[in-house]
Protein backbone atom coordinates (compact mmCIF):
# COMPACT_ATOMS: atom_id res chain seq x y z
CA UNK A 1 0.00 0.00 0.00
CA UNK A 2 1.46 3.49 -1.16
CA UNK A 3 2.49 5.77 1.57
CA UNK A 4 0.92 8.84 2.03
CA UNK A 5 3.28 12.02 1.25
CA UNK A 6 2.34 14.03 3.52
CA UNK A 7 2.32 14.28 7.58
CA UNK A 8 -0.18 15.76 10.32
CA UNK A 9 0.73 19.44 10.80
CA UNK A 10 1.57 19.05 14.33
CA UNK A 11 3.52 15.82 13.99
CA UNK A 12 5.60 17.79 10.84
CA UNK A 13 6.29 20.44 12.99
CA UNK A 14 7.74 18.52 15.45
CA UNK A 15 9.61 16.60 13.35
CA UNK A 16 11.43 19.37 12.07
CA UNK A 17 12.33 21.38 15.15
CA UNK A 18 13.82 17.95 16.33
CA UNK A 19 15.57 18.08 12.73
CA UNK A 20 17.16 21.63 13.56
CA UNK A 21 18.27 20.37 16.95
CA UNK A 22 20.03 17.78 15.80
CA UNK A 23 21.56 19.36 13.34
CA UNK A 24 23.77 21.56 15.84
CA UNK A 25 25.98 20.91 18.78
CA UNK A 26 25.78 23.52 20.97
CA UNK A 27 26.81 26.86 18.62
CA UNK A 28 28.16 25.14 15.66
CA UNK A 29 26.65 22.78 13.34
CA UNK A 30 26.87 18.77 13.17
CA UNK A 31 29.46 18.66 9.93
CA UNK A 32 29.11 14.99 9.71
CA UNK A 33 25.53 14.71 9.08
CA UNK A 34 25.11 17.71 6.61
CA UNK A 35 25.09 17.07 2.98
CA UNK A 36 27.72 17.82 0.68
CA UNK A 37 25.68 20.38 -1.16
CA UNK A 38 24.98 22.17 2.36
CA UNK A 39 28.32 21.78 3.29
CA UNK A 40 29.22 23.77 0.13
CA UNK A 41 26.72 26.40 0.35
CA UNK A 42 27.54 26.51 4.09
CA UNK A 43 31.05 27.89 2.96
CA UNK A 44 30.00 29.80 0.64
CA UNK A 45 28.09 32.32 2.89
CA UNK A 46 29.74 32.08 5.63
CA UNK A 47 33.39 32.85 3.76
CA UNK A 48 31.81 36.37 2.17
CA UNK A 49 34.39 38.05 4.25
CA UNK A 50 36.88 36.29 2.14
CA UNK A 51 35.53 36.79 -1.04
CA UNK A 52 34.88 40.54 -0.46
CA UNK A 53 39.03 40.33 0.06
CA UNK A 54 39.48 38.56 -3.08
CA UNK A 55 36.65 41.17 -5.02
CA UNK A 56 33.17 40.27 -5.87
CA UNK A 57 33.96 40.51 -9.61
CA UNK A 58 32.52 37.21 -11.62
CA UNK A 59 31.50 35.45 -8.54
CA UNK A 60 28.31 33.84 -10.04
CA UNK A 61 29.78 32.75 -13.38
CA UNK A 62 32.89 31.46 -11.79
CA UNK A 63 30.27 29.07 -9.98
CA UNK A 64 28.64 27.95 -13.03
CA UNK A 65 31.59 27.33 -14.44
CA UNK A 66 33.08 25.27 -11.72
CA UNK A 67 29.76 23.39 -11.74
CA UNK A 68 30.39 22.28 -15.54
CA UNK A 69 33.76 21.90 -14.63
CA UNK A 70 32.80 19.73 -11.66
CA UNK A 71 30.36 17.87 -13.51
CA UNK A 72 32.85 16.92 -16.72
CA UNK A 73 35.74 16.29 -13.96
CA UNK A 74 33.41 13.43 -11.85
CA UNK A 75 31.11 12.34 -15.06
CA UNK A 76 33.21 12.87 -17.86
CA UNK A 77 30.23 14.66 -19.72
CA UNK A 78 27.81 17.15 -18.69
CA UNK A 79 24.30 15.42 -19.03
CA UNK A 80 21.75 17.82 -17.00
CA UNK A 81 18.12 17.32 -17.41
CA UNK A 82 16.15 19.93 -19.45
CA UNK A 83 15.64 22.90 -18.02
CA UNK A 84 13.09 25.00 -17.09
CA UNK A 85 11.60 27.78 -18.26
CA UNK A 86 13.05 30.09 -15.49
CA UNK A 87 16.36 28.97 -16.75
CA UNK A 88 15.82 28.92 -20.58
CA UNK A 89 14.46 32.33 -19.99
CA UNK A 90 17.92 34.11 -17.72
CA UNK A 91 19.95 32.63 -20.57
CA UNK A 92 18.43 34.28 -23.30
CA UNK A 93 17.56 37.46 -21.47
CA UNK A 94 21.64 36.82 -20.96
CA UNK A 95 21.95 36.48 -24.77
CA UNK A 96 19.77 39.03 -25.83
CA UNK A 97 21.57 41.63 -24.06
CA UNK A 98 25.24 40.20 -24.62
CA UNK A 99 23.83 40.36 -28.45
CA UNK A 100 21.97 43.82 -28.36
CA UNK A 101 25.43 45.42 -26.71
CA UNK A 102 27.55 43.87 -29.73
CA UNK A 103 25.44 45.43 -32.63
CA UNK A 104 25.71 48.32 -30.51
CA UNK A 105 29.06 48.87 -30.52
CA UNK A 106 29.51 47.71 -34.09
CA UNK A 107 26.66 50.56 -35.81
CA UNK A 108 28.42 53.12 -33.23
CA UNK A 109 31.77 52.25 -33.87
CA UNK A 110 32.54 51.54 -30.54
CA UNK A 111 34.05 48.74 -28.91
CA UNK A 112 32.24 46.25 -26.18
CA UNK A 113 35.05 45.62 -23.46
CA UNK A 114 35.74 42.33 -21.33
CA UNK A 115 33.80 44.93 -18.64
CA UNK A 116 30.45 45.03 -20.81
CA UNK A 117 30.73 41.01 -21.67
CA UNK A 118 31.91 39.83 -18.23
CA UNK A 119 29.11 41.96 -16.51
CA UNK A 120 26.33 39.63 -18.52
CA UNK A 121 27.99 36.89 -17.96
CA UNK A 122 28.24 37.12 -13.68
CA UNK A 123 24.52 39.05 -13.86
CA UNK A 124 22.82 36.49 -15.82
CA UNK A 125 24.29 33.34 -17.71
CA UNK A 126 26.37 32.29 -14.31
CA UNK A 127 22.80 32.32 -12.69
CA UNK A 128 21.34 30.50 -15.21
CA UNK A 129 23.73 27.53 -15.49
CA UNK A 130 23.61 27.34 -11.51
CA UNK A 131 19.52 27.34 -11.61
CA UNK A 132 19.77 24.42 -14.29
CA UNK A 133 22.28 22.87 -12.23
CA UNK A 134 20.00 22.78 -8.92
CA UNK A 135 17.11 21.76 -10.34
CA UNK A 136 18.26 19.06 -12.67
CA UNK A 137 19.92 17.49 -9.62
CA UNK A 138 17.16 18.18 -7.24
CA UNK A 139 19.58 19.53 -4.99
CA UNK A 140 17.94 20.96 -1.74
CA UNK A 141 19.44 22.43 1.52
CA UNK A 142 17.63 22.96 4.77
CA UNK A 143 17.26 26.36 5.84
CA UNK A 144 18.43 25.89 9.31
CA UNK A 145 21.92 25.46 7.96
CA UNK A 146 21.84 28.89 5.61
CA UNK A 147 20.35 30.64 8.72
CA UNK A 148 23.15 29.98 10.63
CA UNK A 149 25.98 30.35 8.03
CA UNK A 150 24.21 34.19 7.82
CA UNK A 151 24.69 34.32 11.61
CA UNK A 152 28.08 34.06 11.50
CA UNK A 153 28.00 37.10 8.67
CA UNK A 154 26.04 39.04 10.72
CA UNK A 155 27.88 38.14 13.50
CA UNK A 156 31.41 39.55 11.84
CA UNK A 157 30.00 42.56 10.49
CA UNK A 158 28.87 43.45 14.06
CA UNK A 159 32.09 42.65 15.28
CA UNK A 160 33.71 45.32 12.47
CA UNK A 161 31.24 47.84 13.28
CA UNK A 162 32.40 48.01 16.74
CA UNK A 163 36.01 48.21 15.63
CA UNK A 164 34.87 51.10 13.19
CA UNK A 165 33.08 53.20 15.57
CA UNK A 166 34.18 52.96 18.96
CA UNK A 167 38.56 52.24 17.75
CA UNK A 168 38.53 53.73 14.34
CA UNK A 169 36.27 56.61 15.23
CA UNK A 170 34.49 56.59 11.89
CA UNK A 171 37.81 58.42 10.51
CA UNK A 172 38.48 59.33 6.55
CA UNK A 173 40.80 56.41 4.93
CA UNK A 174 41.75 55.79 1.25
CA UNK A 175 41.00 52.31 0.82
CA UNK A 176 43.07 49.36 -0.27
CA UNK A 177 42.22 47.57 -3.32
CA UNK A 178 41.14 44.26 -3.28
CA UNK A 179 42.98 41.26 -4.79
CA UNK A 180 40.97 41.42 -8.27
CA UNK A 181 41.50 45.15 -7.95
CA UNK A 182 45.09 44.35 -7.89
CA UNK A 183 45.69 42.04 -10.26
CA UNK A 184 43.85 44.27 -12.66
CA UNK A 185 45.72 47.11 -11.85
CA UNK A 186 43.25 49.18 -10.89
CA UNK A 187 44.58 53.11 -9.33
CA UNK A 188 45.62 52.73 -6.04
CA UNK A 189 43.54 56.13 -5.62
CA UNK A 190 39.50 55.34 -5.41
CA UNK A 191 37.47 57.67 -6.97
CA UNK A 192 33.43 57.27 -7.31
CA UNK A 193 32.38 55.27 -10.43
CA UNK A 194 35.73 53.23 -10.09
CA UNK A 195 34.16 49.78 -9.08
CA UNK A 196 33.32 49.36 -5.68
CA UNK A 197 34.20 45.87 -6.10
CA UNK A 198 38.01 46.65 -6.92
CA UNK A 199 38.15 48.23 -3.24
CA UNK A 200 37.92 47.55 0.25
CA UNK A 201 35.46 49.74 1.55
CA UNK A 202 34.00 48.62 4.92
CA UNK A 203 32.45 52.20 5.20
CA UNK A 204 31.82 55.24 3.36
CA UNK A 205 33.20 57.98 5.36
CA UNK A 206 31.33 61.18 4.01
CA UNK A 207 27.82 59.76 3.75
CA UNK A 208 25.43 60.13 6.07
CA UNK A 209 23.43 56.51 7.46
CA UNK A 210 20.21 57.08 8.55
CA UNK A 211 20.94 56.62 12.41
CA UNK A 212 22.56 60.37 13.79
CA UNK A 213 26.22 60.30 14.37
CA UNK A 214 26.69 57.25 12.09
CA UNK A 215 28.51 57.07 8.32
CA UNK A 216 27.32 54.74 5.84
CA UNK A 217 28.78 51.14 6.06
CA UNK A 218 29.20 48.32 3.42
CA UNK A 219 31.08 45.80 5.62
CA UNK A 220 32.22 43.30 3.46
CA UNK A 221 29.91 44.11 0.01
CA UNK A 222 30.64 46.19 -2.64
CA UNK A 223 27.62 48.25 -1.56
CA UNK A 224 25.00 49.58 0.65
CA UNK A 225 22.17 48.45 -1.16
CA UNK A 226 23.95 44.92 -1.42
CA UNK A 227 24.26 45.04 1.96
CA UNK A 228 20.63 45.63 2.78
CA UNK A 229 19.19 43.34 0.58
CA UNK A 230 21.20 40.84 2.41
CA UNK A 231 20.39 41.65 5.67
CA UNK A 232 16.82 42.11 4.21
CA UNK A 233 16.87 38.51 3.63
CA UNK A 234 18.53 37.21 7.14
CA UNK A 235 15.62 39.75 9.23
CA UNK A 236 12.97 37.41 7.56
CA UNK A 237 15.02 34.42 8.11
CA UNK A 238 15.16 34.96 11.22
CA UNK A 239 11.66 35.10 11.96
CA UNK A 240 11.30 31.40 11.04
CA UNK A 241 13.56 30.21 13.09
CA UNK A 242 12.12 28.17 16.25
CA UNK A 243 15.22 29.22 18.33
CA UNK A 244 14.00 32.32 20.91
CA UNK A 245 17.09 33.50 21.40
CA UNK A 246 18.64 32.96 17.96
CA UNK A 247 15.98 34.07 16.26
CA UNK A 248 15.92 37.56 18.33
CA UNK A 249 19.63 38.30 18.12
CA UNK A 250 19.73 37.54 14.51
CA UNK A 251 16.58 39.65 13.61
CA UNK A 252 18.07 42.58 15.71
CA UNK A 253 21.27 42.54 14.76
CA UNK A 254 20.11 42.66 11.44
CA UNK A 255 18.05 45.37 11.35
CA UNK A 256 20.43 47.61 13.32
CA UNK A 257 22.51 46.64 10.12
CA UNK A 258 19.90 47.92 8.03
CA UNK A 259 20.67 51.27 9.61
CA UNK A 260 23.83 51.53 9.15
CA UNK A 261 23.65 51.05 5.38
CA UNK A 262 21.67 54.11 4.73
CA UNK A 263 19.12 52.34 2.27
CA UNK A 264 16.18 53.91 2.78
CA UNK A 265 14.44 51.88 -0.56
CA UNK A 266 14.88 48.42 1.37
CA UNK A 267 14.26 50.56 4.91
CA UNK A 268 10.66 51.68 3.97
CA UNK A 269 9.85 48.25 1.97
CA UNK A 270 10.75 45.38 4.60
CA UNK A 271 8.39 47.14 7.35
CA UNK A 272 5.50 46.71 4.25
CA UNK A 273 6.85 42.81 3.82
CA UNK A 274 6.69 42.01 7.64
CA UNK A 275 3.59 43.50 8.48
CA UNK A 276 2.52 41.05 5.32
CA UNK A 277 3.88 38.18 7.18
CA UNK A 278 2.71 38.85 10.10
CA UNK A 279 -0.66 39.11 8.15
CA UNK A 280 -0.33 35.33 6.50
CA UNK A 281 0.63 34.01 9.84
CA UNK A 282 -2.17 35.28 11.32
CA UNK A 283 -4.39 33.71 8.55
CA UNK A 284 -2.39 30.20 8.92
CA UNK A 285 -3.09 30.28 13.10
CA UNK A 286 -6.79 31.81 13.01
CA UNK A 287 -8.04 30.58 10.12
CA UNK A 288 -9.03 32.43 6.79
CA UNK A 289 -11.73 34.80 7.75
CA UNK A 290 -9.94 35.80 10.72
CA UNK A 291 -7.37 37.25 8.58
CA UNK A 292 -10.60 38.31 6.64
CA UNK A 293 -12.07 40.18 9.08
CA UNK A 294 -8.52 42.06 10.38
CA UNK A 295 -7.90 43.57 7.26
CA UNK A 296 -11.53 44.68 7.61
CA UNK A 297 -11.18 46.18 10.89
CA UNK A 298 -7.88 47.77 10.30
CA UNK A 299 -9.02 49.15 6.44
CA UNK A 300 -12.46 50.36 8.56
CA UNK A 301 -10.29 52.19 11.67
CA UNK A 302 -7.73 53.51 8.91
CA UNK A 303 -10.04 55.23 6.51
CA UNK A 304 -13.68 55.89 8.82
CA UNK A 305 -12.19 57.53 11.54
CA UNK A 306 -10.22 60.62 11.51
CA UNK A 307 -8.41 60.71 14.23
CA UNK A 308 -7.06 57.62 12.88
CA UNK A 309 -6.30 58.20 9.80
CA UNK A 310 -4.41 61.53 10.42
CA UNK A 311 -2.37 59.46 12.79
CA UNK A 312 -1.38 56.92 9.88
CA UNK A 313 -0.74 59.43 7.49
CA UNK A 314 1.24 61.83 9.01
CA UNK A 315 3.39 58.25 10.36
CA UNK A 316 3.87 57.06 7.01
CA UNK A 317 4.33 60.48 5.44
CA UNK A 318 7.18 61.59 8.08
CA UNK A 319 8.91 58.03 7.51
CA UNK A 320 9.04 58.43 4.24
CA UNK A 321 10.36 61.95 4.56
CA UNK A 322 12.52 61.28 7.16
CA UNK A 323 14.41 58.90 4.74
CA UNK A 324 14.42 61.22 2.04
CA UNK A 325 16.15 63.78 4.23
CA UNK A 326 18.74 61.38 4.99
CA UNK A 327 20.35 62.64 2.02
CA UNK A 328 18.05 65.60 0.40
CA UNK A 329 20.28 65.73 -2.70
CA UNK A 330 20.41 62.17 -3.58
CA UNK A 331 16.36 62.25 -3.73
CA UNK A 332 16.63 65.26 -5.94
CA UNK A 333 19.31 63.75 -8.44
CA UNK A 334 16.93 60.08 -8.88
CA UNK A 335 13.93 62.67 -9.66
CA UNK A 336 16.09 64.15 -12.42
CA UNK A 337 17.24 60.50 -13.26
CA UNK A 338 13.83 59.08 -13.88
CA UNK A 339 12.27 62.25 -15.34
CA UNK A 340 14.63 62.16 -17.63
CA UNK A 341 14.86 58.27 -18.38
CA UNK A 342 11.12 57.86 -18.88
CA UNK A 343 11.34 60.81 -21.38
CA UNK A 344 13.98 58.34 -23.40
CA UNK A 345 11.19 55.55 -23.00
CA UNK A 346 8.48 57.53 -24.71
CA UNK A 347 10.15 59.80 -26.81
CA UNK A 348 11.94 56.41 -28.43
CA UNK A 349 11.55 55.41 -31.71
CA UNK A 350 9.46 52.12 -32.82
CA UNK A 351 12.52 50.40 -32.72
CA UNK A 352 14.39 50.98 -30.18
CA UNK A 353 10.99 51.07 -27.91
CA UNK A 354 11.11 47.25 -28.98
CA UNK A 355 15.25 46.39 -28.83
CA UNK A 356 16.26 49.55 -26.59
CA UNK A 357 18.81 52.00 -26.21
CA UNK A 358 21.36 49.41 -25.05
CA UNK A 359 23.34 52.10 -22.95
CA UNK A 360 22.78 54.67 -20.43
CA UNK A 361 22.20 58.08 -21.62
CA UNK A 362 24.01 61.52 -20.87
CA UNK A 363 25.05 62.33 -17.67
CA UNK A 364 22.69 63.95 -14.87
CA UNK A 365 25.00 65.15 -12.35
CA UNK A 366 28.67 67.15 -13.20
CA UNK A 367 31.00 65.22 -11.21
CA UNK A 368 29.10 62.39 -10.36
CA UNK A 369 29.71 59.44 -13.04
CA UNK A 370 26.96 57.04 -11.85
CA UNK A 371 24.26 59.28 -11.90
CA UNK A 372 23.44 58.85 -15.47
CA UNK A 373 19.44 58.52 -17.52
CA UNK A 374 18.86 54.98 -17.59
CA UNK A 375 20.14 53.83 -13.82
CA UNK A 376 19.32 53.44 -10.64
CA UNK A 377 16.07 51.40 -11.41
CA UNK A 378 16.16 48.30 -12.86
CA UNK A 379 12.49 47.93 -14.18
CA UNK A 380 12.74 51.66 -15.43
CA UNK A 381 16.37 51.76 -16.34
CA UNK A 382 17.84 48.99 -17.13
CA UNK A 383 14.50 46.97 -18.73
CA UNK A 384 12.61 49.43 -20.35
CA UNK A 385 15.38 52.27 -21.27
CA UNK A 386 17.97 49.62 -21.85
CA UNK A 387 17.11 46.44 -22.78
CA UNK A 388 12.90 47.52 -24.28
CA UNK A 389 10.14 45.59 -24.36
CA UNK A 390 12.09 42.13 -25.75
CA UNK A 391 14.59 42.19 -22.82
CA UNK A 392 12.13 43.39 -20.37
CA UNK A 393 9.59 40.38 -21.20
CA UNK A 394 12.34 37.90 -21.41
CA UNK A 395 13.06 38.79 -17.84
CA UNK A 396 9.20 39.41 -16.18
CA UNK A 397 8.55 35.62 -17.33
CA UNK A 398 11.68 34.20 -15.98
CA UNK A 399 10.91 36.13 -12.94
CA UNK A 400 7.48 35.48 -12.94
CA UNK A 401 8.21 31.76 -13.10
CA UNK A 402 10.68 31.30 -10.95
CA UNK A 403 8.17 32.58 -8.48
CA UNK A 404 5.55 30.65 -8.92
CA UNK A 405 7.38 27.78 -8.96
CA UNK A 406 8.41 28.54 -5.54
CA UNK A 407 4.95 29.13 -4.37
CA UNK A 408 3.63 25.74 -5.41
CA UNK A 409 5.80 23.97 -3.19
CA UNK A 410 6.11 26.90 -0.37
CA UNK A 411 4.61 24.58 2.19
CA UNK A 412 8.41 22.74 2.48
CA UNK A 413 10.34 26.18 2.30
CA UNK A 414 10.48 29.12 5.32
CA UNK A 415 8.30 32.07 4.65
CA UNK A 416 11.24 33.97 4.18
CA UNK A 417 12.30 32.18 0.69
CA UNK A 418 9.48 33.74 -0.77
CA UNK A 419 8.85 36.96 0.71
CA UNK A 420 12.37 37.89 -0.43
CA UNK A 421 11.04 37.94 -3.87
CA UNK A 422 8.55 40.59 -2.87
CA UNK A 423 11.16 42.79 -1.22
CA UNK A 424 13.39 42.13 -4.47
CA UNK A 425 10.19 42.95 -6.80
CA UNK A 426 9.24 46.14 -4.67
CA UNK A 427 12.87 47.62 -4.69
CA UNK A 428 13.91 47.09 -8.73
CA UNK A 429 11.56 50.49 -8.90
CA UNK A 430 14.14 52.30 -7.03
CA UNK A 431 17.33 50.22 -7.38
CA UNK A 432 19.24 48.22 -9.92
CA UNK A 433 19.64 44.50 -9.17
CA UNK A 434 22.52 43.97 -6.98
CA UNK A 435 25.10 41.66 -6.51
CA UNK A 436 23.07 39.54 -3.67
CA UNK A 437 19.67 39.19 -5.56
CA UNK A 438 20.22 36.11 -7.81
CA UNK A 439 22.37 34.26 -5.66
CA UNK A 440 19.34 34.82 -2.75
CA UNK A 441 16.83 33.67 -5.03
CA UNK A 442 19.00 30.73 -5.90
CA UNK A 443 18.78 29.76 -1.81
CA UNK A 444 15.02 30.15 -2.38
CA UNK A 445 15.39 27.53 -4.70
CA UNK A 446 17.62 25.35 -2.54
CA UNK A 447 15.88 25.82 0.89
CA UNK A 448 13.07 23.36 2.42
CA UNK A 449 12.03 22.30 5.51
CA UNK A 450 11.41 18.53 5.35
CA UNK A 451 14.63 16.29 6.13
CA UNK A 452 12.92 13.21 4.43
CA UNK A 453 13.39 14.76 0.92
CA UNK A 454 17.15 15.15 1.19
CA UNK A 455 17.86 11.89 -0.28
CA UNK A 456 18.76 13.35 -3.79
CA UNK A 457 20.12 9.82 -5.36
CA UNK A 458 16.09 8.67 -4.47
CA UNK A 459 14.30 11.59 -5.35
CA UNK A 460 13.57 11.57 -8.49
CA UNK A 461 11.04 14.54 -8.32
CA UNK A 462 12.15 17.53 -11.00
CA UNK A 463 10.61 20.97 -9.63
CA UNK A 464 9.95 23.03 -12.90
CA UNK A 465 10.37 26.48 -12.33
Amino acid sequence: MRQPNYLPGFYQRRTQDQDSDRLFSGLLPRWSILTQTEKVVCLLVALTPLWWLLGWKHFMFLIGIGLIAYEKYTRGEVRWRRPSVAAVLFLAYGVYTLIARYFYAVYHNDTLGPNGVFSVLNSWIGPAITLWYIQSKNLRVRWQIVAWAFSVVVALMVVLWVVIFFVWHQAYYDPPRSLYGFITGKSRVYVPGAGNSNYLMPYFPTDEAILPGLVRYVYFFPGPESLALTVGFTSLLALDLKNRLWSVLLFSASIFIILTSGTRSVVLTLPLVLCLRYLLTAGQAFGVWFLCGLIAVTSFTTLSIPPVTNIVFNSVVGTAEAAGEARADSTEVRGEIYRRTIDGIVNSSNTVFLLGHVKTGEGVLPGYAPAVVGSHSFILGTLLYRSGVIGTSLFAISWTSLILGIYKTRSDRPMAGLLIFIVFSLTFCVMEIELPVMPISLLGVLMQSSPQQLNFRQNKTYLKI
